[in-house]
């Protein structure tokens, strides 16, 4: 089964004020730290959403293969979608992950992985409900593809909840969106 991380950094982070995806997290940008996570179990599938800023974001981060959204304003369902259309023709399934939380490592992706049955959805589970990092099948590529707007995976998850594998998973629950975020995490 081939599989392609997505990661979701086309956003403007109005709330940080600055770029975040080039916020340093361990002495290096914070989308580079999730870069690395993703190739560690992905090696050489994995993709980067890329919006605002995209040129210099792309000029800071390497092992990643860059998909430009240039409706990124138009919100994360938007990015979500313009990355499953260009992936869905080569893979079985797509690992869709966000930049801004760090605290998702790669020994939680494997898990991630280890209950994907190929068939159903696999997602993270914290403030007792779905979210991501989340593996979704082919047979949800047209539902992913069909995402606009400010609403994101999450939404096709809650419609999912009889058909969905959960993995306790309250590292995702922590996501740097404000300046304040970021240091606490340092």
């Amino acid at each position: 089964m081939k599989i392609a991380a997505l990661i979701l950094a086309a956003g403007a982070a109005s709330r940080f004020g600055s770029t975040k995806q080039l916020a340093d997290i361990d002495g290096k940008p914070m989308l580079q730290h999730c870069i690395d996570q993703a190739n560690n179990v992905l090696p050489g599938m994995v993709f980067t959403v890329l919006g605002n800023q995209h040129q210099n974001i792309a000029a800071n981060i390497t092992g990643s293969q860059l998909i430009l959204n240039p409706d990124w304003q138009e919100g994360i369902g938007n990015s979500i979608a313009t990355g499953v259309t260009y992936l869905k023709a080569d893979y079985d399934a797509i690992l869709v992950l966000l930049a801004d939380q760090p605290r998702v490592k790669s020994q939680h992706l494997h898990q991630l992985i280890r209950l994907f049955d190929g068939r159903r959805p696999v997602c993270s589970y914290y403030h007792e409900s779905g979210g991501v990092p989340a593996i979704f099948p082919r047979v949800n590529f047209d539902a992913l593809g069909r995402l606009s707007g400010d609403q994101g995976a999450k939404v096709l998850l809650k419609g999912m909840a009889d058909d969905l594998l959960r993995l306790p998973l309250p590292e995702a629950s922590f996501d740097i969106d404000r300046p304040e975020d970021l240091a606490s995490w340092n």
